[in-house]
């Protein structure tokens, strides 16, 4: 109903895309599995 519920839900949504959700192009593995550096991970 609100803006701020709208973010909330994406922050929420976006999460879940990326780091549960298995993807078939991915053979099954969800997206964050592909990223080299995660946030706070450089070296």
């Amino acid at each position: 109903a609100s803006n701020d519920e709208r973010t909330a839900a994406l922050q929420d949504f976006l999460h879940t895309y990326n780091h549960h959700r298995c993807h078939t192009a991915l053979g099954g593995q969800p997206p964050i599995t592909r990223v080299n550096n995660p946030a706070g991970q450089y070296s």
